[in-house]
C-alpha cells in the first residue's frame, strides 16, 4: 500500500515523523529530531537519531517488516523510471536539509511565488 500523499510544504512536516519526497531524478527522506525510534532502528539500522550519519545514500537490508515495506516502495518508485534516482537521507537540522527544503514547491519565499499562486499567475496573464 501507498503511504498518503502530502502537499510539498513545510507546514506538513513535522519532527516526529520521517518523509519520502521524490523529485525525479533524486529520492530524499528527511528525518524529524523527534521521529519515532522504532522506524529508526527498523528502517534505517541505527539505534536512535543522533546516531543517524549526515551523509546516508541507501536503505539498509534489515529483516524487518517495516525495512521490507520501505524498500519495496523505493524500489517500485525506481523501477517506474528509465533511470535510477540517487537516494538522500536528510535528518533535521542537518546542513543538507537546505537542499531537501528547496524543493518544497508549495512555500512560498520572499524570492519566489508557491507553485500555487505561480499557476494562478500564469493563468491571469493567459486571461488578459
Amino acid at each position: 500500500p501507498q503511504p498518503p500523499l502530502q502537499k510539498l510544504s513545510a507546514e506538513k512536516l513535522t519532527r516526529e515523523g520521517a518523509f519520502l519526497m521524490d523529485c525525479g531524478s533524486v529520492f530524499y527522506i528527511w528525518v524529524g529530531k523527534g521521529c519515532d525510534s522504532n522506524f529508526i532502528e527498523n528502517v534505517l539500522g541505527y539505534p536512535d537519531f543522533a546516531s543517524i550519519p549526515q551523509k546516508m545514500t541507501h536503505l539498509p537490508e534489515l529483516d524487518t517488516l517495516p525495512s521490507e515495506r520501505t524498500r519495496s516502495f523505493v524500489t517500485w518508485l525506481r523501477d517506474s523510471r528509465p533511470l535510477s534516482p540517487v537516494l538522500h537521507l536528510v535528518k533535521d537540522e542537518s546542513p543538507a536539509k537546505t537542499d531537501f527544503f528547496q524543493h518544497l514547491l508549495e512555500d512560498r519565499t520572499e524570492a519566489a511565488l508557491s507553485y500555487y499562486e505561480f499557476l494562478i499567475h500564469i493563468q491571469q496573464q493567459v486571461c488578459k
